[in-house]
C-alpha cells in the first residue's frame, strides 16, 4: 500500500486514541492529523493536532488545506446525557460537518463510526442481524437515533459522491482494557441486575478489533455498511456470574423503574435512561459474515476474551488504588 495521510476526528477519545498508536506504526500512514476537544496524553511521531469542537466549521478549511487521502470520523458523544438536543449537535451536526469537510477536500476515502444501536432492539429482531436489514432505531434512545441519522446522511453524501470509497462499521458493544463508559461500569455494580423473564444473548468486540477492522477496511478499501462484532455470544447471566457478581432476577416493569429512578435522581447506579432497558432485554447480535468472508478480517477476541480483558484490567486497577 502506497503512503497515505490520515485525518481523525475524535482523535483524543477512546478508539481514536488507539488509531492514532497504530497508525503512528504503519508504514503506509505518512502522516496523521487528529482534532478534538481535548488534546492528547500520548506523543506521536507522525501526527499533528488541533483543539477544535466537531462542530466548528473551521474544520471545512483545515482539511481541505491538508488534502488528507483517508478521513476517519470518530467524534461523537456516547454516554448518554440529559441534553440530547446537545448531543444531535455534537453525533448528527459533527457528521455533516465533516461531509462538509470531505466533500471540499475532496477527500477519496473515509470510514465513519455507526453503531450496531442503530438497528434498534426489539422482540422481533433476526437473530442474527446482518447489513441487508433495515436501520430502525429505538425512538426514545438518543444515541441510537443520532446513528441512525449519521448514516442516512453518509449514504446520502455516497449517493452524490459515487467515487468517494467510504466503509460505515457498526460495532457492537466495545470493552476492553481500556474501556470507561456507562456499559461497562454495569458490571461493575455489587450486584448484576437481570430480567428475570430474557436471557438476551450479548456480544462484545474488543478495542483492538475495532481499531484493527478500521485499518483492514482502509487498507482493503472497504465500501458501505459493515458489521463489527465477534462471532460467539454470551447470555446477560453469564456475563454477570463471570464478573463474579450475584445475579438477581428482575421483573421487566421493576428494571425499568429502577432505570428511570436511579436517572431522573442522578445516582450513580444505572447511568442510562430507561429507554436503553430495551437493549438489556431484546437481542440485536450481529452477523459480522461480510466483514469476515468479503474483506478478509480475522478477529483477535472472542466476546468471552474481551470481557475477560476488561474484568482483568477492572480489577488491577482496583487492586492499585
Amino acid at each position: 500500500m502506497e503512503q497515505k495521510t490520515v485525518f481523525i476526528t475524535g482523535a483524543s477519545g477512546y478508539v481514536g486514541s488507539i488509531l492514532c498508536r497504530e497508525l503512528d506504526r504503519l508504514n503506509w500512514c505518512k502522516a496523521f492529523y487528529g482534532m478534538d476537544i481535548n488534546l492528547p496524553r500520548a506523543k506521536y511521531r507522525k501526527g499533528t493536532f488541533r483543539q477544535m469542537d466537531i462542530t466548528d466549521p473551521a474544520l471545512v478549511d483545515w482539511v481541505d488545506e491538508i488534502k488528507p487521502d483517508i478521513l476517519v470520523h470518530l467524534a461523537f458523544i456516547l454516554n448518554p446525557i440529559r441534553d440530547e438536543e446537545h448531543m444531535t449537535r455534537i453525533n448528527v451536526g459533527g457528521t455533516q460537518n465533516t461531509l462538509n469537510a470531505l466533500k471540499k477536500a475532496k477527500v477519496p476515502q473515509a470510514c465513519m463510526i455507526s453503531s450496531a444501536t442503530a438497528y434498534g432492539a426489539f422482540a422481533d429482531n433476526p437473530v442474527p442481524i446482518t447489513e441487508k436489514d433495515p436501520i430502525r432505531p429505538h425512538p426514545h434512545f438518543s444515541y441510537a437515533r443520532d446513528k441512525a441519522q449519521m448514516e442516512a446522511l453518509c449514504v446520502e453524501f455516497m449517493e452524490a459522491n459515487p467515487k468517494v470509497i467510504m466503509s460505515i462499521i457498526r460495532p457492537c458493544i466495545i470493552y476492553g482494557p481500556g474501556v470507561d463508559n456507562y456499559l461497562s461500569y454495569l458490571f461493575t455494580l455489587p450486584v448484576g441486575m437481570v430480567p428475570k423473564n430474557h436471557n438476551t444473548p450479548l456480544q462484545f468486540v474488543h478495542e483492538d478489533d475495532v481499531v484493527g477492522s478500521i485499518i483492514h477496511l482502509l487498507e482493503n478499501k472497504g465500501k458501505g455498511p459493515f458489521n463489527v462484532a465477534p462471532p460467539d455470544t454470551m447470555t446477560l447471566r453469564e456475563c454477570v456470574s463471570f464478573a463474579g457478581r450475584t445475579i438477581l432476577p428482575m421483573p421487566d416493569w421493576v428494571l425499568y423503574r429502577v432505570f428511570d429512578w436511579t436517572w431522573r435522581m442522578k445516582l450513580p447506579i444505572a447511568r442510562v435512561p430507561p429507554t436503553f432497558y430495551d437493549y438489556v432485554r431484546y437481542p440485536w447480535v450481529l452477523d459480522s459474515s461480510r466483514l469476515i468472508n468479503e474483506v478478509g478480517y480475522k478477529f483477535l477476541y472472542s466476546t468471552k476474551d474481551t470481557l475477560k480483558a476488561m474484568f482483568l484490567a477492572k480489577n488491577m486497577a482496583c487492586r492499585e488504588k
